[in-house]
């Protein structure tokens, strides 16, 4: 699975080798484009021009070509007629037509310029001047020629290129061969014209001699060509199927081929050319290009290493302030960027000033929870020794037949062993009515039949969790204040469970509330209802509510409502 580098890498590496890539990328998309485009217009062109210099050419040729044809036909007439002639019993009469035809034939050749020489092949006996344009062979000579089977099926035919004796040498030939036909259709002579390869070959060729140009005839067949002959013949193969059409260019490999035909279709000029050697000049640029495009990515990497080494300086320095952070120890930053490091600097700064302050709050949190702690132990009272204190006072009261000390004394205890003996903050509704009933019944021991006390308690709500020592405050405030001076004192406890919530109401008989009573200063006392409220908020935030109020017939109503607590939960929390 790939992983994603941003967030596995170093940033300086991601940053450096994704410029390197992106960059690279790039110069290579530039340099196969423009190649690309370089190589394609320079074919274009190619093919444009030497297409345009081909059919010249090809004019050119055509108007030679086809010069000779239209000679060889009026040769070929004219020997016909008198060649009849030459059976004549009369010697003279047949030396005189014999002539005639060579001279006509010599005028031919000396007013052709293109023209070497030409050989007539017939069964009459003639005379051949060895060192003349014109040479008479017999029919016979026919058959050793390589070339003779190519003219057997038509009437005339052009020739490739081939050797034929003049002056005594070999020289290099295009031929056009001719039947000559009497009237009743029967072939009796040949006539071949026999033209200058050299002069084919200076319209075909170049002055530096490195054009590979060939000329074919109308059946594809090779005829004369300047340059690499099996380069050639093997190219005139390959385009065999695409020589149909009137000109184009194709390209095989290294080798670029562009071809124009004469405007009659009896000639084809092609032109072979080195693809590598056209594209030399692009291949050139490109090369250029991929050595400006590679120093540029050198450069380019140098000044991404400055500027990504630079930029992560500062966040350096900030990761290695980061690894060594210990409270108390000064760090060092830079305070001279004004750019975003500056703000992250500060933003650090500041929140390294903070931690430092946390850290000393907490010290000193612990040192006065130490020191509340060491308070605290200092002045805590082991239960089992106050038990056994109020114990022995209860005895010294019995002994000396104080009974309602006995008694007063007996409910104390009971009272400070169920405020000890369960450190949660949350009890159960009947622990707290066992505690209130203990004070109570220390209250009736004082006030004995003046008083008269009635706790209630819902069924469902016994098990319900509420605050601890959490009525205590209310009733002991109505024997302070409310039944001050009072002859008869009543008070009512009442708890009920209503759907989620619990319902204390708490009344009394006594003086009942005075005008702004939360306002008024208290020399003594006050700190209870305070505690309830503070306790409350902290258990129970905004979710109950606490009412204090006159009643129409005396005293005062407290009610106080709060939801329903788990105990699990209370014993996580306590």
């Amino acid at each position: 699975m790939l992983q994603n580098p941003f967030k596995t890498y170093r940033i300086i590496a991601v940053y450096f080798f994704s410029s390197a890539i992106i960059i690279a990328l790039l110069i290579g998309i530039v340099v196969s484009v423009s190649y690309s485009g370089t190589s394609d217009q320079i074919a274009k062109n190619t093919s444009f021009y030497q297409q345009r210099l081909l059919n010249e050419l090809s004019k050119k040729m055509s108007t030679s070509l086809i010069g000779i044809e239209q000679t060889s036909g009026t040769s070929a007439k004219n020997v016909d007629l008198l060649y009849g002639r030459l059976r004549d019993d009369d010697a003279y009469e047949r030396l005189r037509v014999e002539t005639e035809i060579k001279s006509q034939l010599n005028y031919v050749v000396f007013g052709t310029p293109i023209l070497q020489s030409i050989h007539v092949y017939s069964d009459y006996p003639f005379t051949s001047d060895t060192q003349g344009p014109v040479t008479f062979l017999p029919m016979t000579k026919l058959n050793e020629e390589a070339w003779y089977p190519s003219i057997l099926e038509t009437d005339s035919a052009w020739l490739g290129e081939h050797k034929v004796m003049s002056n005594g040498r070999e020289e290099s030939v295009i031929s056009f061969a001719r039947k000559v036909i009497n009237n009743s259709n029967q072939y009796y002579s040949l006539m071949v014209f026999n033209i200058k390869v050299t002069s084919i070959r200076h319209l075909i060729s170049s002055e530096d001699d490195t054009t590979n140009m060939a000329l074919l005839d109308a059946a594809g067949r090779l005829i004369t060509h300047a340059g690499n002959e099996t380069k050639l013949q093997q190219a005139a193969l390959t385009l065999k199927g695409e020589l149909d059409k009137p000109s184009g260019s194709l390209r095989s490999g290294d080798d670029f081929f562009v071809w124009a035909k004469s405007p009659d279709s009896q000639w084809t000029l092609f032109e072979a050319s080195s693809w590598s050697e056209m594209t030399s000049g692009s291949k050139s640029m490109a090369q250029l290009f991929l050595i400006l495009g590679a120093s540029t990515i050198v450069l380019v990497l140098l000044l991404t290493l400055f500027l990504s080494r630079r930029f992560m300086l500062p966040m350096n320095q900030l990761i290695r302030a980061m690894g060594q952070f210990s409270p108390g120890e000064k760090q060092l930053l830079p305070t001279d960027y004004k750019n975003e490091f500056g703000k992250l600097f500060h933003g650090y700064r500041k929140l390294t000033q903070r931690i430092e302050d946390l850290y000393e709050s907490l010290r000193q949190q612990h040192i006065q929870q130490r020191a509340a702690e060491l308070k605290s132990l200092q002045m805590m009272i082991n239960p089992h020794f106050l038990y056994n204190t109020l114990d022995q006072i209860n005895w010294t009261a019995i002994e000396a037949d104080q009974t309602k000390i006995s008694t007063m004394l007996a409910q104390v205890a009971s009272m400070f062993r169920l405020a000890l003996s369960n450190t949660n903050s949350l009890v159960a509704v009947q622990e707290e009515v066992a505690h209130i009933e203990h004070y109570l019944k220390f209250q009736q021991v004082r006030w004995e039949d003046k008083l008269s006390y009635t706790v209630t308690v819902d069924e469902s709500a016994k098990t319900c969790l509420m605050p601890k020592i959490f009525l205590q405050p209310f009733v002991e405030n109505a024997f302070m204040h409310g039944f001050h001076g009072a002859i008869q004192a009543e008070i009512q406890v009442d708890i009920r469970r209503e759907e989620n919530d619990l319902h204390v109401t708490i009344t009394d008989n006594g003086k009942g509330l005075s005008e702004n009573w939360e306002n008024k200063p208290r020399k003594r006392g006050g700190y209870g209802l305070r505690n309830v409220r503070e306790r409350l908020d902290a258990l129970f935030g905004q979710q109950y509510s606490l009412q204090l109020s006159n009643r129409e017939q005396g005293g005062v109503q407290v009610d106080i409502r709060f939801p329903l607590s788990d105990p699990a939960q209370d014993e996580k929390t306590s």
